[in-house]
C-alpha cells in the first residue's frame, strides 16, 4: 500500500531527480528530439541523457529537452527523469513507461504512456541483463550504491564510466517522491525542495531502474550520490524517485550482459 510522507529527509536538498550538466533545453516539447542526446557506449548498452539539471532547478528551465514520443519505438530501453514542467516523474522498464503524477486527492497517478516531454532524461539500451544476488548485507540506499559498481567491475564492466542496473524482487520499503509544481511562477532551488511530495510503499515487487556515474553527478546523478534510481511495481500502478529504501530477501541485481 502507498502511504503519504509528512515530512522530506532534510539531506536532499534540491538534487534529487535533476542533474546539473550538459544539454540544452528547447522551448516546445514537441519540437524535441532524442537525437539531440549525448550518447555513451558501453559494454552491452547504449547510453544517452538529455537537458541540464543546473537549468531546471537553478535557473527555472523547467520545459522539455526531449519529446518522450521519441522513444516509444526503441527496443529494451530503460530510463528516467521528471516530466516537464516538474508536474511528475518519468520511468521506463524495457519500453513500459510511467508517467507518476500527484493527484487531486493527493494520491500517486499513473500514466502507462509517452505523451509527455521531459526537462532532463538518461536513458539506455540494454538489450540482455546479467543478474547476481544480492549479498544479505546490502539492504540500504547507501548498501547499494557501494555494492553496484563493485559488481559490475566483477563482471567485466568500468565501474569509473557510466552504465544501468536494476533491482528486481521484493521490497520492504521504497521511501519515494514525485514532483508536485503547480502554476507557473518562476522555478528555483527552494521551491524545488518544496514540489517534493512523499510517499512510501512497503513490501512490494517492483524493479528498480537505476544508473551509476560518479563522473557525472550534477549531469544526469544527485549531487550527492553515485546512483539515480526510480522504481516500477509490477502492475505500474506506482513509480516515483526513490530517495531510500530497504531491499527485501532473494532481491537480485541486474547489469548489461556484455558481449
Amino acid at each position: 500500500m502507498v502511504s503519504r510522507r509528512s515530512v522530506l529527509r532534510a539531506t536532499l536538498g534540491f538534487c534529487s531527480c535533476a542533474a546539473y550538466g550538459a544539454g540544452s533545453c528547447a522551448t516546445h516539447w514537441n519540437a524535441a528530439r532524442a537525437d539531440q542526446s549525448t550518447h555513451i557506449r558501453g559494454r552491452g548498452f547504449e547510453l544517452h541523457y538529455v537537458g541540464a539539471q543546473r537549468d531546471t532547478v537553478v535557473n527555472g528551465k523547467v520545459a522539455a529537452a526531449i519529446d518522450l514520443r521519441s522513444l516509444a519505438t526503441t527496443p529494451f530501453v530503460y530510463g528516467l527523469g521528471p516530466v516537464a514542467e516538474l508536474r511528475g516523474e518519468v520511468t521506463i522498464v524495457n519500453g513500459r513507461p510511467s508517467l507518476s503524477r500527484v493527484g487531486p486527492d493527493g494520491k500517486v497517478q499513473v500514466a502507462e504512456s509517452f505523451e509527455a516531454g521531459a526537462p532532463f532524461l538518461v536513458w539506455a539500451e540494454v538489450p540482455s541483463w546479467r543478474e547476481i544476488p544480492i549479498p544479505a548485507e546490502v539492504r540500504s540506499f547507501a548498501d547499494l550504491e557501494a555494492f553496484a559498481p563493485r559488481a559490475a567491475e566483477q563482471v567485466g564492466l568500468d565501474p569509473k564510466q557510466p552504465f544501468p542496473f536494476l533491482v528486481r524482487g521484493r521490497q520492504d520499503l521504497i521511501d519515494f517522491h514525485i514532483l508536485n509544481r503547480i502554476g507557473d511562477e518562476p522555478h528555483n532551488a527552494e521551491k524545488h525542495r518544496k514540489i517534493q511530495v512523499p510517499f512510501e510503499l512497503t513490501q512490494v515487487e517492483a524493479v528498480v531502474v537505476g544508473f551509476h556515474s560518479p563522473a557525472h553527478r550534477g549531469v544526469f546523478i544527485p549531487m550527492d550520490s553515485a546512483i539515480h534510481i526510480h522504481f516500477q511495481t509490477l502492475d505500474n500502478t506506482a513509480s516515483g524517485h526513490i530517495q531510500s529504501l530497504k531491499i527485501g530477501p532473494g532481491a537480485t541485481l541486474s547489469l548489461p550482459q556484455g558481449i
